[in-house]
């Protein structure tokens, strides 16, 4: 069977810049797959090459066996493809409420059907701010309506960048437990996280980025338990 997300050979560019070096992967439905690097390694670049805001000018890119590196992002994301995306970007104008309305969709061969009652239950702390305006949540909050807006277009593929990045132990561990939850419900994601003892026992598989390109895939528990490895590619 195709895997729900095929990433091949891709080449990106910045203006005469190279930032992505052949980096190849796949992600089958219900899967979760970590991507993993330091900082500047290119898992931003490589997320905004999937959806278009960066288009890779050399590799192929399928999404449910059908290739999508040409499109533009918005019929890549009409696709089944969300993101909540690094830095939040919630509409910070908007009220809570509106945030999640606003990219509400079906899309077909979604796992589950996301409607607002579902998203407030996953967040209950955002059902009693829904009147709102999100520039006055805090970073946790925030944090929860991205992942509650991307989940409101019903994605295919969900896609994480630092989702808990900068959030306090106890929201960080509700985001957590958000994740768990997804994949339960067999969700396909793409999560980048620095956590890897968090992200371990989430992850089915995972895949290194090292200056651009793919340096090491495999078992996420093997990745925890190699030191050495760990220390090459995600060490400060």
């Amino acid at each position: 069977m195709a895997a729900l997300l095929a990433v091949e050979a891709i080449e990106t560019f910045y203006g005469a810049s190279q930032a992505l070096f052949g980096v190849s992967f796949t992600i089958a439905e219900g899967e979760v797959l970590a991507l993993l690097g330091r900082n500047g390694m290119g898992k931003t670049t490589t997320v905004h090459s999937i959806l278009g805001l960066t288009p890779a000018a050399r590799g192929r890119i399928a999404f449910a066996g059908v290739p999508v590196q040409d499109w533009p992002s918005f019929r890549i994301a009409r696709a089944g493809i969300g993101l909540v995306p690094e830095g939040r970007q919630v509409f910070p104008a908007l009220t809570v409420r509106e945030n999640l309305v606003a990219t509400a969709r079906r899309s077909a061969g979604a796992p589950t059907e996301w409607t607002l009652e579902r998203v407030l239950g996953l967040f209950p702390a955002l059902a009693p701010r829904q009147a709102q305006r999100a520039s006055t949540l805090s970073g946790g909050e925030q944090q929860m309506l991205a992942v509650g807006r991307a989940l409101m277009t019903n994605p295919r593929l969900l896609i994480l960048d630092e989702a808990t990045e900068g959030l306090a132990p106890l929201v960080r561990t509700e985001i957590w437990k958000c994740i768990a939850g997804l994949k339960a419900a067999g969700q396909s994601l793409l999560v980048i996280d620095k956590n890897l003892a968090e992200l371990a026992p989430l992850a089915d598989r995972a895949c290194v980025l090292e200056k651009g390109r793919v340096a090491w895939q495999g078992m996420p528990d093997a990745l925890l338990a190699d030191a050495a490895t760990r220390h090459r590619y995600l060490g400060v």
